[in-house]
């Protein structure tokens, strides 16, 4: 038996209940008589059994996070088991009354990584003098690299905090583990940060698996926060890169931006402010199931699948807030999804993030609060398809203005890849044969010998669109954009296909996305121009500080309105005139492309009668077009409005998270989406006037033409426009 406090021989292992009690037994049967033992129900948890009135007692020791902070029964966490120990053999009456450790049963240390304290040795002094050969050597002898100093730091704090990459690669090498905190809170990525070493925080984080986000003990501030409040602008970049996110909290609230703003160091700040994240990859559809509640959301859950990291996100009508319920050891958490003033979300004390997608992506990336990682996403079933038509009753308008989420997702965005040299000839990946019915003098109909297969640049619930090559008869190659039907959809969507190549096969305009051939396969393939910018909703939402509104958004609103109307000539709707179907051929050229829904009039009529539903994109419709199937040019004029607005908020989505059938309500109530920051007066007029409930009262195509072209509020951009022969 030992009594003192400083000696922590008081570990025994792997050492099961019935033999922890029979060697407490044959020591002795004094109160407070106590060892500590791994638990073999819990990896990673201890066990405290102790001797109280002739009985023992079995406590929990939890482990928490990555890092050693410890407790029993959740009551006071600890840094270190070390810590907790003392904490118990010096204050009675916690664990029950009258209880207090005071002998233990004589076994060895606990190990490095549990410890808050510990005592300096040769592997310290050989990491702090820089000596590669000694630390090499003395890691071979099975040294732990973990064992702390009389600070709490290990070898890997030290390197990391003098910038020794050469050492610390080889601490990696065998196992140390980079995100222990030290007494003071810190890890060693926090020291790298301090201490401007951009190239220590890469090896941290790509080779030894630090986290980014490890919060200081106190304060809670992340790396981030380290290298932003010193103004260590290489070190922001490197971690942003290494997918830090850059908005996160301190305990107080403030961000790394703030920081920086508060130390003077101006240019860090209006960095980190100024960063526009780049588009996610996961898409609402995969996870968001809209209003469900919280047992049917288990319910769904347990159905799905029973994996660590299943999860879903829903609306909860009795917090009126978003939810991720996520399934985790047999157990469901349920994090609400907060908004601040600024519109960001948030989980608990985790980053303020732009929208649900960056929410998904994070919590993909890193647990960060989380019991882990989310992993399976569980789809929302299939719902019953949009009545036809609705018939709602037309209550008295009101004139509100809707105030819009800023969320970035929408419901039709293609995923973007980045590009590749993968030229890959079409004749080899995708068909064996060619059906075509080719003629030399007819370059429409396009051999698939004649097409090569570049990288994967858009990709749809129907059709996936390449960026490829196609070498004319003239034997001149050219860079085209390939679109081919999903082989499942090949049946099923050939028919609109087909239509959608008919349909631009008759147009010739520089202001709408060529058609240049159809190859028939199967599969049957479209070739159309190739836009470099790509999709106008993804350019704007990631290059919104290259961007002028008051040039390139009037320029794009002018030549989509004269693409229109030469629609409008030819007895043509669109009918799915939005943001995500303008394709950009430069920052002063923008094209109209998609027509998958577009229909003639048919002669002597001036609307178009849909005869049946299907997924329409309801947030952009018209009136008359949700109720009664009518779709004519004025139809367009109103999603005209709406793409305009798209534009002016860099890619917001129209009506924020609300429901399709949600946005008719409140369209039929008089509201109409808000007036958008960077937008002028004028400019939201003529939206307004594109949203009149009458379609009679909306301007016409020719008028937006001539507006945009001759726009007295601000400056003449008819010299502009013409620059690129629009009028």
């Amino acid at each position: 038996m030992n009594k003192k406090v400083d000696d922590i021989s008081w570990y025994h292992g792997k050492l099961s209940r019935e033999d922890a009690e029979d060697l407490l037994k044959q020591e002795s049967e004094k109160n407070g008589l106590f060892l500590v033992r791994d638990s073999i129900s819990s990896i990673g948890d201890y066990v405290l059994s102790v001797i109280y009135n002739k009985e023992i007692n079995h406590y929990q020791i939890r482990r928490h996070v990555e890092d050693a902070f410890f407790s029993i029964d959740e009551r006071i966490k600890f840094h270190g088991l070390d810590v907790l120990i003392e904490y118990y053999q010096s204050t009675p009456n916690v664990l029950c009354e009258g209880l207090i450790l005071t002998e233990y049963v004589k076994g060895s240390q606990p190990p490095h990584d549990s410890r808050l304290l510990g005592r300096t040795n040769l592997l310290h002094r050989a990491t702090l003098g820089g000596s590669l050969e000694v630390v090499s050597a003395l890691l071979k002898t099975d040294k732990p690299p973990d064992v702390k100093d009389q600070e709490g730091r290990t070898a890997a704090h030290l390197a990391s905090m003098k910038g020794y990459d050469h050492i610390l690669e080889r601490l990696i090498q065998c196992d140390a583990n980079v995100n222990l905190r030290d007494s003071a809170g810190y890890t060693p990525l926090h020291y790298a940060c301090q201490n401007n070493f951009p190239s220590t925080v890469k090896l941290l984080v790509q080779q030894g698996g630090a986290n980014v986000q490890a919060r200081h003990t106190d304060s809670g501030r992340v790396p981030l926060h380290e290298a932003a409040e010193r103004g260590h602008i290489d070190i922001v970049r490197e971690l942003i890169s290494l997918s830090a996110p850059t908005r996160p909290r301190n305990k107080d609230d403030a961000t790394p931006a703030q920081l920086a703003r508060m130390n003077n160091h101006i240019e860090c700040a209006e960095m980190l402010e100024n960063y526009k994240h780049r588009v996610t990859r996961t898409e609402k559809s995969k996870w968001y199931h809209g209003t469900l509640g919280r047992q049917e959301a288990e319910t769904m859950i347990k159905e799905y699948a029973t994996k660590n990291g299943t999860f879903l996100v829903r609306f909860s009508e009795r917090n009126k807030e978003n939810v991720l319920t996520l399934y985790y050891d047999e157990d469901f958490y349920n994090y609400i999804i907060n908004a601040n003033k600024d519109g960001f979300l948030y989980i608990d004390d985790g980053p303020y993030l732009d929208s649900l997608e960056h929410i998904v992506e994070h919590y993909s990336l890193m647990q960060d609060g989380l019991p882990t990682v989310l992993q399976y996403p569980v789809p929302p079933k299939p719902k019953p398809p949009v009545p036809e038509f609705s018939t709602m009753p037309r209550p008295k308008r009101k004139n509100k203005i809707v105030e819009s989420e800023p969320s970035k997702s929408h419901d039709y965005i293609p995923k973007c890849y980045p590009s590749q040299s993968q030229n890959i000839p079409l004749t080899c990946d995708i068909i064996a044969s060619n059906n075509n019915n080719y003629n030399e003098k007819d370059e429409r109909y396009i051999p698939l010998e004649r097409l090569t297969r570049g990288a994967l640049i858009g990709e749809g619930e129907f059709a996936s669109v390449y960026e490829g090559t196609y070498l004319k008869n003239n034997g001149q190659m050219i860079k085209v954009a390939i679109k081919t039907l999903h082989p499942e959809q090949m049946q099923s969507s050939k028919g609109e296909f087909l239509r959608e190549a008919e349909v631009m096969m008759k147009l010739d305009h520089h202001c709408v996305v060529k058609l240049i051939g159809l190859s028939e396969g199967p599969p049957l393939l479209m070739v159309q121009e190739l836009l470099p910018l790509g999709s106008m909703l993804q350019y704007i939402t990631t290059n919104s500080d290259r961007i002028n509104p008051n040039y390139e958004f009037k320029i794009w609103a002018a030549q989509i309105a004269y693409g229109m109307q030469y629609l409008e000539k030819n007895e043509l709707v669109h009918r799915d005139l939005a943001a995500r179907n303008i394709l950009l051929a430069s920052k002063n050229q923008a094209k109209i492309s998609d027509f998958g829904l577009s229909r003639a009039f048919g002669q002597g009529h001036q609307y178009y009668q849909a005869k049946e539903g299907g997924k329409w994109p309801l947030k952009w419709y018209a009136p008359e077009s949700y109720n009664y199937g009518q779709f004519s040019n004025k139809s367009d004029v109103w999603s005209f409005g709406v793409t305009i607005w798209e534009m002016y908020t860099f890619g917001q989505t129209p009506y924020g998270d609300l429901k399709g059938s949600e946005a008719i309500k409140l369209i039929e109530e008089g509201e109409r989406l808000k007036q958008p920051e960077s937008c002028p007066d004028h400019i939201y007029d003529i939206m307004k006037r594109c949203w009149e409930y009458k379609a009679t009262g909306r301007p016409s195509f020719q008028e937006l033409v001539d507006i945009f072209t001759t726009d007295s509020g601000y400056m003449n951009i008819k010299d502009l426009v013409a620059e690129v022969n629009l009028v």
